[in-house]
Order: C-alpha cells, then sequence, then structure tokens
C-alpha cells in the first residue's frame, strides 16, 4: 500500500529497557565492544566450544564472515544491543553449520535425496511472493519449508531424535521478542513459525544471506555478493534442502526468496529442472516498501539511520538485481520462467495459479482449488492497521524512480495503480 500518511516507519526504535542499556554501554564504549566481540576468529571458535565441532567444510564462508564483519564494523552504525544481537545471529548460524556437517557425514542418506522439479518463486522484495508462496504451498502435491525448521534444520547432530513441538515453541517465544522489539516489522510481514517462510535462513547458514545489510548499513558487504561466485552457497543451501527432507519427505518443493533473483544464474545452475516464477511489480511501489521494511528491520540495531543513502541504495540494488536476472534468463529452457505481474496476482490470484499449475504440469486438484476458492472469497479485508510508506521518506522521487524503469514497466505494462 503507498500512502504519504502516517508511514510504519518514523526512525530508529527500541524499548525503553534497550535504550537503557545502549546509553550506558556508550559510555564505556570501548569496555563494551570487547565484551561483545564480532571478531571473526571469535566468533568460529565460540561455536566450536558450544558444539563440540570442528569441522566447517568448505571454507570459501570464511571470506564472506570475514567481510561481513569488516562492513558491519566500518559501516553498520550498531548500537550496544545491535551488536549483541548480531554476535548472537551469527553464533547460532555458525552452530548450525557445524551441526548440518556433521549430521551429513554420519547419514550419508541425505546426501542422497533427491530434490526434483522444485519451484522458485522469486522477483524485487515486496512483489508478493510470500502471499503466492503461502497459496502453493496448500497444495497437496507441494512441499514447502516452515519458519520453525528453517530456524532450526538441524537442532541436533541426530536432528530426527528433537521434538519438533519443541522447537516451534522456541520459534514462538523468539518471535514474540521480535515483535517487542520491532512491532512495525511484523505489520509489513508476519513470521508465525508455522508458516512458510523464504529460503534466506538457510543461507545465513551458509553465510551468504541478506540479513547483515538489512538489520545493519553495511553495503559494502551487499555488493561484495554481487561480485562473488555463490556456488559454494547454493550448494549448501541444497544439502540443507535434502536435509529437511530426509526429516520431512516432500513429493516436489515449493520455495521463495527475492534475493534469488540476483543471483538466477547460480539457481538455475543448481537447479536445473527447476520452474522459476518472476514477480513484477511497479517500481515506485516495490522500492518504496523494501526501502520503509529494510528501515523497520534495523530500526531497533542501529543508532541511526540515513534515510536518503538507504533509498539510493534500494535503487540501485534493485537496479542491479533485474539487469542480472534478465541476463541469467537467456540461459533458462522454454517455459522455464513464468512472469507474474503483482496487479493481476491481486486481482485474480486463482487465474495465477492454474498459469503456475499448467507451467509446472502439477496436478490441478480439483477439491484443493474449491477450497482455495472459498478460503479467498471469505478472506477478510485487509484492517486499516497496514504497512504505509512513501518514496519520498527515503529521499527518492517517484517520478525518477518510473523514469529509471521506464522500458522495464512498459515490457510488463506496470502502470501504478495508487
Amino acid at each position: 500500500m503507498l500512502s504519504n500518511r502516517q508511514p510504519t516507519y518514523t526512525g530508529p526504535y527500541a524499548p525503553a529497557p534497550v535504550r537503557l542499556l545502549n546509553t550506558v554501554a556508550r559510555r564505556s564504549k570501548p569496555i563494551s565492544d570487547k565484551l561483545i566481540s564480532l571478531e571473526m576468529n571469535d566468533l568460529l571458535q565460540t561455536a566450536c566450544r558450544k558444539t563440540g565441532l570442528v569441522d566447517w567444510g568448505a571454507q570459501g564462508f570464511k571470506e564472506a564472515l570475514g567481510v561481513l564483519v569488516d562492513s558491519v564494523g566500518r559501516e553498520g552504525q550498531l548500537t550496544f544491543f545491535g551488536r549483541f544481537s548480531l554476535r548472537q545471529f551469527l553464533v547460532d548460524n555458525l552452530c548450525c553449520r557445524l551441526r548440518i556437517i556433521e549430521t551429513v557425514k554420519r547419514f550419508p542418506e541425505i546426501g542422497r535425496q533427491k530434490i526434483q522439479r522444485p519451484i522458485f518463486i522469486t522477483g524485487w522484495y515486496r512483489t508478493g511472493s510470500t502471499y503466492l508462496h503461502n497459496l502453493l504451498a496448500s497444495h497437496p502435491h507441494l512441499r514447502a519449508p516452515l519458519l520453525w525448521e528453517l530456524r532450526h534444520p538441524c537442532p541436533a547432530v541426530d536432528p530426527r531424535k528433537v521434538d519438533s513441538q519443541k522447537i516451534i515453541r522456541k520459534v514462538r517465544r523468539t518471535g514474540r521478542i521480535h515483535r517487542y522489539l520491532s512491532p512495525g516489522f511484523s505489520v509489513a510481514h508476519a513470521m508465525p513459525a508455522e508458516n512458510p517462510e523464504e529460503c534466506l535462513h538457510l543461507f545465513e547458514n551458509a553465510l551468504y544471506g541478506t540479513t547483515g545489510f538489512f538489520i545493519t548499513e553495511a553495503k559494502t558487504y551487499a555488493w561484495w555478493l554481487l561480485d562473488q561466485d555463490v556456488q559454494h552457497g547454493y550448494e549448501f543451501y541444497k544439502i540443507q534442502l535434502q536435509l529437511l527432507n530426509w526429516q520431512r519427505p516432500g513429493q516436489q518443493w515449493v520455495l521463495k526468496w527475492p534475493y534469488h533473483l540476483w543471483h538466477l544464474d547460480t539457481l538455475l545452475k543448481t537447479f536445473p529442472d527447476a520452474t522459476i516464477i518472476h514477480l513484477h511489480r511497479d517500481p515506485d511501489q516495490a522500492i518504496g516498501s523494501v526501502c520503509s521494511l529494510a528501515a523497520i528491520a534495523r530500526s531497533s540495531f542501529c543508532a541511526s539511520i540515513d534515510d536518503d543513502a538507504l533509498g539510493q541504495f534500494w535503487l540501485d540494488y534493485n537496479a542491479a538485481g533485474l539487469q542480472r536476472s534478465f541476463s541469467a534468463r537467456q540461459k533458462a529452457a522454454a517455459g522455464q520462467i513464468i512472469d507474474i505481474r503483482y496487479p493481476d496476482l491481486m486481482a485474480d490470484p486463482l487465474s495465477e495459479i492454474n498459469r503456475i499449475l499448467r507451467a509446472a504440469d502439477l496436478d490441478s486438484d480439483t477439491v484443493w482449488l474449491n477450497s482455495l476458492r472459498a478460503n479467498l472469497k471469505t478472506q477478510p479485508k485487509k484492517k486499516q492497521i497496514s504497512h504505509r510508506y512513501a518514496p519520498s521518506q527515503f529521499g527518492l522521487d517517484s517520478g525518477k524512480i518510473r523514469e529509471r524503469f521506464t522500458d522495464y514497466m512498459a515490457d510488463y505494462e506496470l502502470a501504478s495503480t495508487g
């Protein structure tokens, strides 16, 4: 929703106890920074100590981790609490990586799991991927990863012995904490523990995720990712899908992550039989929305946010993603990529779903379609409390945004609807 009134993001925000903690820590900054180390070797050693494991697998991830912590250190603008949160996040991901590698060694049948003809939903951020993912995930023959298993794909060296309900409760508690710290984020992107979620969380275990430049000002890391061969990240991602499939098998996977668009060539190389759904939305709306989401995401962790720089970053980054994706599409097989316009998806989701089913050679399943049709008819209207944003908050002019993407908008008939 595009609106100049009451935008969700109004500036850095933190609950009173967090503000007090940050104030105290700021007065003793050299000591507090030393207490909360983001030094790479310390992060690695901490993960090894916590898990009792030492095999990291392919070493390429260390360069990504090094670039990330260096970028955060120079540009991140983290508060004490932000620094603490990022350290915990990175250590948790490193621990998960160690357990995954150990589990795959102990159970070689994991590597023989087939991830056949997966469906990937991608496109710029804020183009309807979550909505479409939830709809397709309800298909009886499709398997979508749920947030709780994405956050904890390998909670123990033999994950089959872990009570899934215990993990679900843990993710729910984490969700409540996150809503307390950043109440606006759940308005823009709700994340229930048992709902389908995006591939981001598995890429964080490969140290090729995007959280680092979403919750901090680490732009150098974001641009560095585009210059790298991220094949290692995609191979580790595939291993994790095999691990999830080994634990809870699925007939055919349906997955989503906007950032696949920036690395579409590697995605196609890793999953040559995949069906790709590319979503398209008016750039003015999509860029304004992702700027707001990114600002909300970092508002609890950063001492300051440069709104204009954030706007320019996402304008340039989206342009780079679109250019890279269209270059990669030239290598795709005929019919492998399905283009869907956001206005069409919102106006008539069933028609777009039927297009996907035909293109992916999926059973239409009359019972499922009728149930979906009934649910869509009874779906309540969006509440007035919604994600509001305006590109002008981030130093962006709507006319200049559309001018930059004139050809793209014309090709996909993406005239603004409001």
